[in-house]
């Protein structure tokens, strides 16, 4: 997706995450007592506290809770307090659910189960693992989904879509990027779900894509969750002024 990836370029050139970047965590809970503070608190934008903190936590997943063997603590704090999604909570069942989901990353394909809570499960594999899978939500697929039809698919469909997940955001919720979507191409689908990525790949192929725009607009000297992030910060603001301004002809 030459175009998607040229899109983004030019819109980096212009979005300073520094200053864009502003979901902030809390640092004075339990989880943290085992962990090196110093950096993560003296991070001067919330944007470099994060970065810290994935430095971290990749750490810890690797080395301290890869001998424990049982990483759920951390898991749902990733999910919940980090990631403010509280519908996913420390239970058994989701806790088998987290262990499963660590075991498909290593396959390549993902139940239906599994992604059916990608929002949340993907947060934890982007700590674990941040220079190769990532944080797959409503708003960065939102924008992804908005540039794949807006640099690509305009006259066809060229390229597939990426299946969306529940969003809680109001405006991501009014202006429902798959009712446009499904709109656009009614014209050529009956069947809309022929659009969309299978959902056993979509998260994968989602990743490769990140990692490929990062190293076509960044080359190797930045890390290809910056993609993620911009795509992220894109989605309501950007992105939902363009879906304002811009008039498709269906």
């Amino acid at each position: 997706m030459d175009k998607v990836i040229e899109k983004i370029r030019t819109l980096s050139k212009d979005i300073d995450l520094e200053q864009r970047f502003t979901d902030n965590f809390n640092t004075n809970v339990s989880i943290f007592d085992s962990l090196n503070l110093e950096k993560i608190d003296n991070a001067i934008t919330i944007f470099e506290k994060n970065i810290e903190l994935k430095n971290e936590l990749e750490y810890q997943y690797q080395y301290q809770y890869q001998s424990k063997g049982d990483s759920s603590e951390l898991d749902f704090w990733i999910i919940n307090h980090w990631g403010g999604i509280h519908g996913f909570k420390n239970t058994e069942n989701n806790i088998d659910k987290t262990k499963k989901f660590k075991q498909q990353l290593n396959v390549g394909k993902l139940t239906k189960d599994s992604f059916s809570t990608i929002s949340s499960l993907s947060k934890i594999a982007s700590f674990m693992y941040p220079e190769e899978f990532f944080i797959y939500d409503s708003r960065v697929i939102y924008a992804l989904n908005w540039l794949i039809l807006t640099c690509e698919n305009r006259d066809e469909l060229c390229y597939s879509y990426f299946p969306i997940p529940t969003s809680r955001n109001k405006i991501l919720v009014n202006f429902d990027i798959q009712t446009i979507l499904n709109i656009y191409h009614s014209g050529q689908y009956t069947d809309f779900s022929a659009m969309y990525y299978d959902q056993q790949i979509a998260y994968f192929t989602y990743c490769n894509f990140i990692k490929k725009a990062a190293q076509s607009i960044y080359g190797e000297s930045e890390k290809p969750y910056l993609i993620e992030m911009l795509l992220f910060v894109l989605a309501d603001k950007e992105i939902f002024s363009e879906i304002k301004k811009v008039k498709l002809v269906f």
